[in-house]
């Protein structure tokens, strides 16, 4: 089968490999035997939450690391802090929009942002005083 980058210059490796590759590359960086620090976990799962959503980081991370306290954790504090964080912040957001009268995006994103910022560096706080 034909890659499709091929037209473009790329090499012509199938597109399993090149994804089973990737994987096995990340496996090594994020492998329990090199000894990834649980905090190191930790803050990769609750700033990744940050850009994915919590549940996606945490899928992404989980296929890498068998510690699942930091994982955990990183995803319950990754849901704090974007709108997309989690998707129930999205979901409250649309309500707002929906069913505010003033219909003020800003003053409710900057106040929700900052809330959610505060939660999330409570959490990061909280993690790092329980398992020092």
């Amino acid at each position: 089968m034909p890659f499709f980058g091929q037209a473009l210059g790329f090499p012509a490796l199938p597109l399993q490999n090149r994804s089973q590759n990737c994987k096995r590359q990340s496996k090594i960086l994020l492998s329990p035997r090199i000894g990834i620090h649980p905090k190191h976990l930790f803050l990769l799962c609750a700033w990744s939450s940050q850009i994915l959503s919590n549940v996606p980081a945490t899928v992404l991370l989980v296929e890498f690391t068998d510690q699942w306290r930091p994982l955990l954790w990183g995803s319950n504090v990754g849901g704090f802090g974007s709108l997309v964080g989690s998707v129930a912040n999205l979901i409250a957001y649309k309500l707002y929009l929906s069913h505010s009268e003033n219909h003020d995006a800003l003053r409710f994103t900057l106040r929700f942002l900052t809330a959610g910022y505060v939660a999330f560096f409570l959490g990061v706080g909280l993690y790092e005083w329980i398992f020092r």
